[in-house]
């Protein structure tokens, strides 16, 4: 067990996707440690008192980039030598770097967004901007100690694109907290929950669904998000007559998503490229089943026939023959919301995530 420690935790004091498991740790550590949570959000908590061990401290800047913000972390350090740290996303450079420098032991950053991901999204190509920040976060995860990424496929990427050693490298599924409601549902509503733009794949779901309308009258899907791509799907919609049945909802909210997740018959995750889309995991939490791309970690969360089903990336046809099988077989589907929510409760919540980093740190 990990005790005694001062640890650093940099990500967001929010209660959504996986700023959640951050909090998480958070108040999991400081039960035998000093917890020091540096929050990018302007929310109100700087310098808030959690319990006796937890306390938060604001970034100075609007996100942890700047010089600002590199003496803030700098002077902290210097204080408090801290023994752990842990970063996400926007802070990972910085508190690797200052980590670095101050030789704290465990240097610990999750990789969570893929560059195929971002090459779906910009023609299959890397702009000059974007190959700079692979070049900058090469040298920072050369002075990380442990790079934690949900799935191997977000390995792989870490691997070919950022150059970085696979003896760093942790596949470390992320958690999200565990749901007390269960989807009891008996309809044909299904839902897409994601940005509306080519890595997501909203378009091919559309596509699919078109090609079973007719064969279940009553089947509706509902899309909720906002993106790039909105108007090429409202015209695809529009031109098959399928207004009523096909809802382009728009950015709804958190509670929102969840409301969502209890009222449908399944969700369909139709990525191109996904490291680890935090909607299965949501979806899985209140016992909906999941149709999912082949693509990314996508099959690391969804096991084919158990808990959801799999289909060929990009293959319409594939899918259309999925939403067919679903829609089909209430027994199957039921048995696999089941399913779902078992494996979730044994993997995927945040109980379990303290207790992993634990095993993870200490016998690496």
């Amino acid at each position: 067990m990990i005790s005694g420690k001062t640890i650093y935790i940099a990500h967001n004091w929010i209660n959504t996707n996986v700023n959640r498991q951050s909090k998480a740790l958070a108040f999991a550590f400081s039960k035998n440690n000093k917890v020091v949570f540096l929050n990018a959000k302007k929310n109100g908590f700087n310098n808030a008192v959690i319990n006796e061990n937890l306390t938060i401290n604001e970034w100075p800047g609007k996100r942890p980039v700047g010089i600002k913000d590199f003496i803030f972390l700098f002077k902290l350090m210097q204080k408090q030598k801290p023994d752990i740290t842990i970063s996400n996303f926007g802070a990972n450079n910085i508190m690797i770097l200052v980590s670095w420098l101050f030789n704290v032991k465990y240097r610990c950053c999750f990789h969570q967004t893929i560059v195929e991901a971002y090459i779906e999204d910009h023609n299959g190509k890397l702009g000059l901007i974007q190959k700079y920040k692979i070049l900058r976060k090469k040298i920072i995860y050369k002075m990380a100690t442990h790079i934690l990424t949900p799935s191997n496929c977000g390995k792989r990427d870490l691997m070919k694109y950022f150059n970085a050693a696979e003896k760093k490298i942790y596949v470390f599924p992320n958690t999200i907290p565990i749901s007390q409601q269960t989807n009891t549902t008996n309809n044909q509503t299904i839902a897409f929950i994601g940005r509306l733009d080519r890595t997501k794949g909203a378009d091919i779901l559309v596509k699919a669904f078109i090609k079973i309308a007719d064969i279940f009258p009553k089947a509706i899907l509902l899309i909720a998000g906002s993106g790039d791509r909105h108007e090429e799907l409202k015209n695809e919609i529009n031109n098959a007559k399928l207004q009523s049945r096909i809802i382009l909802e728009g950015n709804v909210s958190y509670d929102k998503v969840y409301e969502i997740m209890q009222s449908i018959n399944f969700l369909v995750v139709p990525s191109r490229a996904d490291n680890f889309p935090t909607t299965v995991l949501e979806a899985f939490s209140v016992a909906t089943p999941v149709i999912g791309s082949n693509s990314g970690g996508i099959p690391e969360m969804v096991i084919d026939g158990y808990n959801g089903l799999l289909f060929e990336k990009e293959n319409v046809d594939d899918l259309a023959n999925k939403l067919k099988q679903m829609f089909s077989n209430k027994q199957e589907r039921d048995k696999m919301a089941i399913n779902a929510k078992q494996l979730f409760e044994q993997k995927f919540s945040t109980e379990t995530i303290a207790k992993r980093l634990e095993i993870l740190l200490e016998n690496n």
